[in-house]
């Protein structure tokens, strides 16, 4: 059996206080978070290696999204006309007429004044229609 340094203070780690973790080997005292001011104590379960350091999931380094500004489509969506310059941005008012609703409509009027279809030999009896 072979001792291994530890990948935070490079002293020999043996196998009673072994932590192996992401192909490292860690003294149990040495595995804790790289942040200071941070005291958790990491195991297999919350610990996170960013590049050389060992960090607990809260102190982790988030990878952040970076743009090219310098990218065809980026400088196309810039310099593309705005919706405030086509006049997309002005609200639509009415004419200022009074609304007509109700039975004045003539559409209205029309289908009321209709001539109706003459019952042809239709009996009713409590609201059945019977035809002979």
């Amino acid at each position: 059996m072979s001792s291994e340094p530890c990948h935070k203070c490079a002293k020999t780690v043996y196998v009673t206080e072994k932590i192996e973790a992401s192909n490292f080997c860690f003294h149990k005292a040495c595995f804790k978070c790289c942040e200071p001011g941070c005291i958790l104590t990491l195991n297999l379960k919350n610990f996170e290696i960013v590049g050389e350091g060992l960090y607990c999931k809260k102190h982790a380094p988030k990878p952040k999204a970076t743009c090219i500004s310098d990218s065809l489509n980026v400088v196309h969506a810039i310099q593309s006309p705005k919706k405030s310059n086509e006049g997309l941005h002005k609200i639509v008012t009415g004419t200022g007429e009074i609304p007509q609703v109700g039975l004045d409509l003539l559409s209205l009027q029309s289908a009321l004044n209709a001539p109706k279809k003459p019952s042809e030999n239709l009996l009713t009896r409590k609201g059945e229609i019977l035809s002979n």
